[in-house]
């Protein structure tokens, strides 16, 4: 006989994840929607080459700038209440 607790266990699981293939097809969704919607921005007219070093530094410092901020932000959130 099955017990309760498994049962609510393995529906548990079910939703969690039913709950995870909905949140992926939702990413994903939306993912593509911003890939489509950046494909029409006029970055052509701007001259901006992707080759350019100064475009690389511009994307890489802005990757520095969400790593330090994620940094920052785990160590307020994560500090000791006294």
């Amino acid at each position: 006989m099955v017990s309760a607790d498994g049962l609510k266990t393995w529906f548990d699981y079910q939703l969690l994840f039913t709950g995870l293939a909905i949140a992926f097809v939702c990413v994903t969704a939306a993912g593509s929607r911003l890939v489509a919607y950046l494909g029409t921005l006029p970055l052509t007219d701007l001259d901006i080459e992707p080759t350019d070093p100064t475009f690389a530094l511009a994307v890489t410092g802005g990757g520095m700038l969400v790593i330090c901020l994620l940094v920052a932000l785990a160590g307020l959130l994560n500090r000791d209440q006294q």
